[in-house]
């Protein structure tokens, strides 16, 4: 399988982990041990061991690591929540591992391909399978929810992935620039897990498995067990988070199915506007089923949980392209979906998508202000 070319560095040549502290001031995590020749290329004789992927592997509606990972974030009024604190623990060994973090791209690179164009089979979710009953029963729901019966795949994403031969030979195989055998393709597996051997970071760390994310193409969610336990680690029940995020992804799918109708100029003419105008949407809709009595049916001693859920997973990067909302804002958008769920006269009743996002454009003034910042 011999795609076009077009690679896609995640995290290489000198980029930086970037957080903002509770004094508002960036702290970049010194990341200079990335370098363009990752070590496995090395052991293999190359410079690099480069992955070619299509060009529309870009495509993604979104992947939550990239918020998470991101571009510098703009210096504001806008503080970080526990999730920053919780991402900071795993990041700090992270880089200060050279085997594990000259890795860090290629090993990001490969559980989200593997993830993306080969994991088709029986999925599990968490590592040891502990949430594949609860995320069964949530994908029937909202297959029920919002009349999309059999039209969403769901996997799960897991740095168990990275210790398998055969999966690793799978996507070396297919996008390894110069391989061309399965013969080889094992070959540079087997070094693979010999640079797992060598720290305790792989691939155990979370960063291996931090993707969420949406494709539109073949109506693809993808869960990482790493972003799970680090939002769960910053104080939220592990079940609202799996229930949020996937949630939140689904409203991803039913934006691609009408998107044509909903934003034929894009949502803003700006990039970081446009996104956070589909993500909080994202999060409303997410909200409306977790209340709604015939969604999740969250009772109100657990509002708290999802509201803070969103709180949680807001970022400052108002001029980055995947800005999501500030924490604020998210916790904003949640109640509005809350509310809407709640306050409903005819509790049964469940909105059709179209007065759903109707719904939302008539209210998303009220999340969106130039005054909304978050300051604890």
């Amino acid at each position: 399988m011999r795609l076009r070319s077009l690679t896609m560095a995640l995290l290489c040549g000198g980029a930086t982990f970037l957080t903002v502290s509770c004094e508002n001031e960036i702290e970049e995590m010194d990341m200079k041990t990335v370098s363009a020749r990752n070590a496995v290329g090395l052991a293999i004789g190359q410079d690099n061991l480069v992955l070619n992927l299509p060009p529309d592997y870009g495509q993604m509606s979104e992947n939550l690591r990239n918020a998470i990972v991101g571009e510098a974030v703009a210096p504001s009024e806008c503080y970080n929540t526990q999730f920053v604190a919780v991402q900071r623990k795993y990041a700090v060994p992270l880089v200060a591992d050279p085997v594990a973090i000259q890795n860090y791209s290629l090993y990001t690179q490969i559980n989200q391909i593997y993830s993306y164009f080969f994991d088709r089979g029986e999925q599990y979710f968490g590592a040891g399978g502990e949430y594949t009953q609860l995320m069964t029963k949530r994908t029937r729901e909202l297959e029920k929810f919002w009349n999309m019966p059999g039209e969403i795949i769901v996997n799960g994403q897991h740095v168990a992935t990275l210790e398998n031969r055969e999966a690793l030979a799978d996507v070396i195989e297919a996008f390894a620039e110069g391989v061309t055998s399965r013969e080889q393709a094992y070959a540079i597996a087997d070094v693979l897990l010999a640079e797992n051997a060598k720290s305790p970071l792989l691939p155990e760390s979370p960063y291996f498995s931090l993707d969420g994310f949406a494709t539109p193409y073949d109506n693809l969610i993808v869960i990482g067990d790493g972003l799970v336990q680090m939002v769960s680690e910053s104080g939220v029940d592990a079940d609202i988070v799996w229930t949020g995020v996937l949630a939140h992804e689904w409203a991803h799918q039913i934006q691609f199915k009408n998107m044509g109708t909903w934003y034929p100029n894009g949502a803003a003419a700006d990039p970081a506007e446009d996104t956070r105008y589909t993500e909080l949407e994202a999060d409303f809709l997410a909200a409306y089923y977790m209340t709604h009595k015939r969604g999740a049916t969250y009772n109100s001693k657990r509002v708290a949980q999802f509201f803070e859920l969103f709180f949680q997973v807001g970022d400052c990067g108002f001029s980055s392209p995947t800005h999501h909302g500030t924490p604020l804002q998210r916790m904003a958008a949640a109640q509005l979906g809350f509310n809407l769920a709640d306050n409903a006269q005819k509790q049964g009743h469940i909105m059709s998508i179209e007065e759903a996002h109707r719904y939302f454009v008539a209210n998303v003034g009220k999340i969106v202000t130039p005054a909304t910042v978050y300051v604890r």
